[in-house]
């Protein structure tokens, strides 16, 4: 039998090569979990899930994942890009199926794949104001930061320190193929928020960078042009500008809100005012993801499940927006008919901001839930007070009496 490539990147192939190369999973709701082959686990950690109709594997100890041929080049000490004919080979072996295009030539290396999407929600990119797509170079200079960020684990260390993230967060978000909100660093180690949209052929593509002064750093401003990061000036306080600059734009803008992809094909989704907030909320989630797997009710020994299915189908996804102000006109045709959790912050202009987003929202069929963090900010929260404090919090406001949602997840 010969197979597409496509066909090798379903769920269901993904599932039939961990059975015959991990052992029988656990089945919990309609999600498989296999024993983990890249660690001493003791506990079935590895996950298989779909995201866009692909097959997806995630081990929530070690934090790998990725699709079937991560997985077989990962268990067999291959690198996925520069081994990929042989990953390919061995990925069909194990599953008895004819590699495709078996004709005897050389296979071809792999290419980004195309996750294609419906028109509906891609109509926010594709409206009056088209996004300003960057150029080759410039697109190779923040892939070059996306991966100096995901291989320095000192440098991801030290920027997760400063933002009081999991270093586990900066990883997450330099991963390409998980959908959300990407994060690389420039090369003299500052945080750069990367901004991405999807073109008309379904690529996702950069948009524009946004960076982040750091403390006690050099934080020159800077541009980036032709894949050339050019200084100018500084970020830092000066006699001119006492409070200095925390944030600026070094190229492009925001032409979608921050891992809006992680969005499709989700119920609930959370709005963040600003990334660092979005990076506490998705933080807080990990840690429920982790708890779910671990609890089980006393009465049956069987793991706790949501009343109505998979816990991946109902827990929310995470999105930023770069501001208070910073919510487009557009940006509200791929939420629309979703339920949507405003997170914004708790001083004035959060509060302006999430009465003029429910009124938007609103009107485009959105359910709309307004949770104001008792501190500062999500982050705030997560520091002062901890990661389960936050999505029981986050969980209370979802789960409060109305008539427009009914309640969504329990906590144990």
């Amino acid at each position: 039998m010969k197979f597409e490539l496509v066909d090798l990147k379903t769920p269901d192939a993904l599932n039939e090569y961990c059975r015959r190369t991990l052992g029988k999973p656990q089945q919990r709701g309609s999600v498989m979990i296999y024993p983990c082959p890249f660690g001493t686990h003791a506990r079935f950690k590895l996950q298989v899930t779909e995201y866009q109709g692909e097959g997806r594997f995630k081990c929530w100890v070690c934090d790998r994942s990725g699709d079937i041929f991560n997985l077989h080049a990962g268990i067999n000490g291959f690198d996925t890009q520069r081994d990929f004919p042989g990953v390919l080979q061995g990925v069909c072996n194990v599953l008895g199926v004819r590699p495709p295009d078996d004709d005897g030539t050389p296979l071809p290396t792999r290419r980004r794949p195309v996750r294609p999407r419906p028109a509906s929600f891609m109509a926010a990119f594709l409206s009056e104001e088209s996004p300003c797509f960057l150029s080759d170079l410039d697109e190779a200079e923040l892939d070059a930061c996306r991966e100096r960020l995901q291989q320095d684990e000192r440098l991801a260390e030290k920027l997760s320190s400063e933002l009081g993230i999991h270093p586990l967060m900066m990883q997450i978000h330099t991963a390409r193929e998980l959908g959300r909100g990407l994060l690389g660093a420039t090369p003299d180690n500052r945080l750069l928020y990367l901004y991405t949209a999807e073109d008309e052929g379904g690529n996702t593509r950069y948009t524009g960078a946004k960076l982040r002064r750091r403390d006690k750093h050099a934080n020159p401003c800077l541009k980036l042009e032709n894949g050339q990061w050019i200084p100018s000036g500084t970020m830092n306080p000066s006699s001119g500008n006492p409070h200095g600059i925390r944030f600026l734009w070094p190229i492009g803008k925001a032409a979608a809100p921050w891992g809006l992809d992680s969005a499709h094909g989700k119920r609930f989704v959370i709005i963040t005012e600003g990334e660092s907030d979005c990076l506490a909320v998705g933080q807080a989630l990990e840690c429920f993801r982790e708890a779910y797997q671990q609890d089980v009710d006393p009465c049956t020994g069987r793991p706790y499940e949501d009343g109505r299915g998979s816990l991946e189908a109902v827990i929310p996804a995470v999105i930023a927006i770069p501001g208070a102000s910073g919510f487009k006109t557009g940006w509200e045709t791929p939420l629309a008919g979703k339920n949507v959790i405003l997170a914004l912050d708790a001083d004035k202009a959060g509060r302006e901001a999430a009465a003029k987003l429910r009124e938007r929202l609103t009107a485009a069929g959105c359910i709309i839930r307004d949770w104001m963090p008792p501190y500062k900010d999500a982050r705030n929260m997560l520091l002062c007070a901890g990661e389960r404090a936050l999505y029981e919090s986050i969980f209370e406001s979802m789960n409060a009496p109305a008539p427009t949602i009914c309640p969504l997840l329990t906590t144990h």
